[in-house]
């Protein structure tokens, strides 16, 4: 057995509590492969930046994602196809643990700005979660990671926003941000939650980064946006019982909605 000591490491890396990004490295292995290297409190996590995160080649392939899209395409030409395959529950907790993994190093892509990398990994979970979703045999199971997905989708859109900041693509940055929206906003019509929407931290997320962006680069609103927010302030008056105002603004919704390139007042 070989004894291994770390403390001349921790001593000369501490761990900081108050800044994250210094217990982060980046290191390149004699292998020549690079790592992501996590100072915590007691010890050190270690990332793959490439394929999965924790390096392993399940089944021999890249990740679990990679293993069932092939056994989804063998099986299409099945009887049955894809709906032949029932994911039991060892092979549901071996997936989970392959979300969690692409989770936490998304978080460090994030906290490094590497947004295409973080992108890529929210993409991975999103589509495992579909496989989930289609072929676990325990449908709770399923429905316990599907509870994520709005979660997933807006860091996902969050990952492309900021790509197209760091391409200076700021109007485009705000179109990805808006289908994010939508596409969470779907999922809990689709789940006939739709009290959840105005509660959704993950709405308030991505409409506090279109409106930091806005803010920051003067992207005016755009024609939508404007009816929506008079909309709002309608129903909002009508709320409030002030009829006056709820009428001033339904003639302004009519005037709009019939010349949508003139500025509301």
């Amino acid at each position: 057995m070989m004894d291994f000591d770390l403390s001349d490491l921790f001593e000369t890396w501490p761990h900081d509590p108050d800044d994250d990004g210094k217990n982060i490295r980046r290191v390149t292995g004699s292998d020549g492969r690079v790592r992501l290297l996590v100072r915590v409190r007691c010890g050190l996590y270690q990332w793959e930046v490439e394929g999965r995160p924790d390096g392993e080649h399940p089944h021999g392939f890249a990740s679990l994602l990679d293993y069932y899209r092939h056994r989804i395409e063998e099986h299409r030409n099945d009887p049955e196809g894809a709906e032949a395959i029932h994911l039991e529950q060892d092979a549901i907790e071996a997936i989970s643990q392959e979300l969690i993994d692409y989770y936490q190093r998304r978080v460090l892509f994030f906290r490094l700005g590497e947004y295409e990398r973080a992108r890529a990994d929210a993409e991975h979970n999103l589509e495992l979660m579909d496989i989930l979703r289609d072929h676990a045999e325990d449908p709770e199971a399923a429905i316990e990671h599907e509870q994520w997905r709005p979660f997933v989708t807006m860091d996902r859109a969050r990952a492309e926003a900021l790509i197209g900041c760091q391409q200076s693509d700021y109007v485009g940055a705000i179109r990805t941000l808006d289908h994010g929206i939508e596409e969470i906003v779907h999922f809990f019509h689709q789940h006939r939650r739709d009290d959840l929407i105005d509660e959704s931290q993950e709405l308030h997320v991505l409409r506090d980064l279109k409106y930091q962006l806005r803010e920051a680069y003067g992207i005016p609103l755009t024609s939508r946006e404007m009816l929506e927010g008079l909309r709002e302030e309608q129903a909002k008056a009508i709320e409030e019982e002030d009829f006056e105002r709820a009428a001033r603004l339904r003639d302004e919704i009519a005037r709009f909605e019939s010349h949508p390139d003139v500025e509301a007042t």
